[in-house]
């Protein structure tokens, strides 16, 4: 049997105006016409019959058979024997400037001139994407998708689509499935040494909003949080979307620098730490460091939120227990997400908050989006509990430490432009110039030739530029000729010396 087409378009044309005196007809003519050439009607998209359209209209289905003859007529339908009408492959105005555009500029200019808050202004600073991160050498944080083990997901996720009852069709709890939260603080517990109750893990959908979340739920308008810089600047912007103020604390071969953020903002309410491997420069905090971030929270009344990045791919020496798993005091908010260890499209991170702090993470996810998708929590549940989580971690460990092994060893063409900092967790690895060049420059250059690689000034760097380059995703060819990318790039004849923007 032929499927018919759903109107689902006719939602935006119903309702038509009767008192310009146009016929029924041509007022249904203008308005599939103007959907067509704004683009809300696809080329070749099929439309749904007259019948449908003459009870969504409310007309008679001889007026929309005179509508669409006329669309016919004009070059922007055609009719199909047997198989319905459908927009045209080309419009009859090809040659023109086609309308959409002219309408977007026109409200680009419109949107200038109307009064946005502070927060919008701010969060100019990191725009949003309109399209997909290019999976290239060398972007940072993006997993090999063709090594996730898509076959066992997929069994997973038609038997749980399959399961009877409504645990994933109705509206959930906002902290998250009782089966997630369960796999979450058994794993945690497992690889990080992590101290927490199923109770104290609040599924969110990615480090940013579990870091949004806790400025919500802990700190008010005009309060300081400290951030690391250089630093992870998403994190930061949501800081400041939640009206907070945000001390830019350095960071050395010792992790964040305690003394110099009391200096900087004694009374902050927060302090956002990456303290297994440092995002961008990937040192590890020290033991004295930790110890005195604890003290400093609990004096201050203060808490600490450690984003544990990379926690889960360390290849050289024993993993660092996690910064929760040594406070008594309950001040740390251990936040990690399954985004970069899974798949990116995934959208499903944590965070484990004390029990006292509990309430207040579940009403503040509550208002955010009320809860992350339930259906894909019941997967990754599974997924975890089955065990396909530890293998597939030990299965990238052993694959990331080849490649990162691979990128040292053909980053020596490098060496008299770069000096590479730590490489002994995570997946990505970043130099700093040894010269005084644009950074941003820099990556201008490789991006014109397929290549990303991000400067370090875009994370808050001062002094000399550098760049932090991603190694998980590229094999060991995508490395070599990305890197000779890279080398011709550093040629001082092709870059702006200054300093870094």
């Amino acid at each position: 049997m032929a499927k018919h087409a759903v109107s689902l378009f006719s939602v935006d044309v119903a309702g038509l105006d009767t008192a310009h005196g146009q016929p029924a007809y041509a007022r249904i003519c203008d308005r599939i016409r103007t959907a067509i050439r704004s683009g809300a009607l696809v080329l070749n998209a099929r439309l749904p019959s007259s019948r449908v359209l003459a009870k969504d209209f409310g007309v008679a289905r001889n007026t929309v058979d005179w509508a669409l003859g006329q669309l016919v007529s004009e070059g922007y339908i055609v009719r199909r024997r047997g198989a319905g009408s459908f927009v045209a492959e080309r419009l009859p105005e090809h040659d023109a400037p086609p309308l959409a555009p002219k309408r977007v500029a026109t409200q680009k200019a419109h949107d200038e001139e109307r009064r946005l808050s502070q927060r919008a202004k701010a969060l100019r600073s990191y725009p949003g994407h309109y399209q997909p991160l290019k999976a290239v050498a060398f972007t940072p944080s993006l997993p090999p998708i063709e090594h996730f083990p898509r076959d066992a997901w997929n069994r997973l996720l038609s038997r749980e689509a399959a399961r009877p009852g409504s645990t994933y069709w109705a509206y959930g709890a906002s902290n998250g499935l009782p089966a997630l939260r369960e796999a979450i603080a058994a794993h945690a517990s497992a690889m990080r040494a992590v101290v927490c109750s199923p109770e104290q893990v609040i599924v969110v959908t990615s480090t940013q909003q579990a870091v949004e979340l806790a400025g919500k739920a802990l700190a008010d308008p005009g309060d300081s949080a400290w951030a690391e810089s250089p630093g992870y600047q998403p994190v930061q912007h949501c800081l400041r979307a939640v009206g907070l103020e945000v001390a830019q604390v350095p960071v050395d071969e010792h992790g964040l620098d305690i003394k110099a953020g009391r200096k900087l903002a004694p009374r902050a309410r927060l302090a956002y730490v990456t303290p297994a491997h440092q995002y961008p420069l990937g040192y590890e905090m020290s033991l004295e460091r930790r110890k005195a971030l604890l003290e400093w929270a609990r004096e201050a009344d203060a808490y600490v939120v450690e984003d544990d990045y990379d926690g889960d791919y360390r290849y050289e020496g024993r993993p660092l227990a996690s910064l929760q798993g040594m406070d008594g005091e309950g001040r740390v908010i251990y936040v990690g997400s399954f985004n970069k260890i899974l798949f990116p499209g995934l959208r499903i991170a944590f965070a484990i908050v004390p029990e006292a702090l509990i309430s207040a993470f579940v009403d503040a996810k509550h208002v955010a989006d009320g809860h992350t998708a339930l259906l894909t929590q019941g997967v990754l549940a599974a997924f975890i509990q089955e065990g396909h989580l530890a293998r597939h971690l030990r299965k990238t460990r052993a694959l990331y430490d080849e490649r990162r092994q691979g990128f040292l060893e053909e980053a020596k063409v490098l060496a008299d432009s770069l000096d590479f900092g730590p490489a002994r967790a995570g997946m990505h690895i970043t130099g700093v110039f040894k010269k005084n060049l644009d950074d941003r420059a820099v990556a201008s250059e490789c991006a014109r030739s397929g290549i990303e690689v991000q400067p370090l000034s875009r994370f808050g760097a001062t002094g000399r530029g550098g760049l932090v380059f991603g190694f998980a995703g590229a094999t060991r060819a995508a490395t070599r000729s990305g890197l000779e990318v890279v080398r011709r790039a550093l040629n001082p004849s092709n870059t702006r010396k200054g300093n870094p923007a």
